[in-house]
């Protein structure tokens, strides 16, 4: 006589395994793509701003005198020297000359226009950067990076600021609007 065990049938029959294991080992999987794509479009959002924030303070540091339109202007181009990440809405730009005053050449702020909202940072980041009556072009930028995963899961806004100090190259200082310092107040340029 013969005993029947159904059981023991299932134990030995592989059919189905591999599909079960999949489905378990699927969403981590998944996850894991996700989260490398996630952090190369970071890792590109912030390159990016590092290249913009330098660039921007070269463009301003080769010129001898510049108006407030000129950096409005600038500020208008980021959409294209930023690409292929979108720029519209998303940056903020921070541009002062820093003077070096007195015989210790205290750094002070000689002017500063901001498109956007401003990227604060202290003065004395500045200090040794230049000698008596000379100055250095800080530049600031905020970038607010949102990807497209992020945004798909309810993720908010990534802020990467950086910061580029460059010297002039042909003057000691860069005059704005015909003046070398108005006294370091903020003035916001148009966003139109």
């Amino acid at each position: 006589m013969r005993r029947f065990f159904p059981f023991k049938r299932l134990g030995s029959d592989r059919r189905g395994v591999a599909a079960a294991e999949f489905a378990l080992i699927a969403p981590a999987l998944i996850f894991l793509v996700m989260g490398v794509f996630e952090m190369s479009f970071r890792f590109r959002a912030a390159e990016e701003a590092t290249r913009y924030v330098h660039q921007v303070a070269d463009l301003v540091s080769r010129e001898t005198a510049l108006t407030t339109g000129t950096i409005e202007d600038i500020y208008g181009a980021s959409i294209h020297m930023m690409k292929p990440l979108d720029a519209t809405e998303h940056l903020d730009l921070d541009v002062s000359s820093v003077g070096f005053v007195g015989v210790d050449a205290d750094p002070t702020v000689l002017w500063r226009r901001v498109a956007g909202t401003s990227v604060p940072f202290e003065v004395e980041e500045a200090e040794g950067m230049g000698a008596q009556d000379e100055s250095v072009i800080r530049v600031g930028v905020r970038y607010n990076y949102q990807s497209v995963l992020s945004e798909l899961f309810g993720g908010g806004f990534m802020a990467i600021e950086k910061s580029a100090y460059a010297r002039p190259r042909i003057e000691r200082k860069v005059k704005l609007d015909g003046i070398a310092t108005d006294g370091g107040a903020i003035e916001y340029v148009s966003e139109d």
